[in-house]
């Protein structure tokens, strides 16, 4: 069982996954974050805080590969996913592979990088890359 969280922000939105999600749960928060969608500025941004999570079934991956389906809907303009297990990184990469958003992700090591957040906000609002 796992938490998640969900918020908005002045960049857009930031989402937190904990743990081992399970579909009921990634089904909870994607109804929240659509209702919060038509709100948000063009060209909006999500934060994606993978730092605590765990590896997750092909249910709840497909149930993510939704939610940036409606991302993508709603105006998305840049992403952050912040990570800290390699294994998820993998998942997370294939993730975004399929849902053709690799132009405008980042994925963040919040190992390498202890200023993950400010990297993260800095590509999210500015285009920096946090990278270089």
């Amino acid at each position: 069982m796992s938490a998640f969280e969900v918020n908005t922000t002045p960049y857009g939105v930031r989402v937190a996954y904990k743990g081992f999600p399970d579909a009921r749960e990634v089904a909870e928060m994607t109804i929240q974050m659509e209702k919060m969608m038509p709100s948000l500025h063009a060209g909006w941004g999500i934060l994606v805080d993978m730092r605590d999570n765990k590896v997750f079934s092909q249910e709840v991956a497909d149930l993510m590969q939704g939610q940036i389906t409606l991302c993508k809907r709603f105006g998305l303009g840049r992403a952050a996913v912040v990570l800290q297990s390699a294994i998820v990184a993998l998942q997370a990469r294939r993730i975004a592979i399929e849902g053709g958003v690799i132009p405008i992700i980042r994925f963040i090591d919040a190992g390498t990088h202890p200023d993950w957040e400010k990297r993260a906000i800095a590509w999210i609002s500015r285009g920096d890359d946090p990278e270089t």
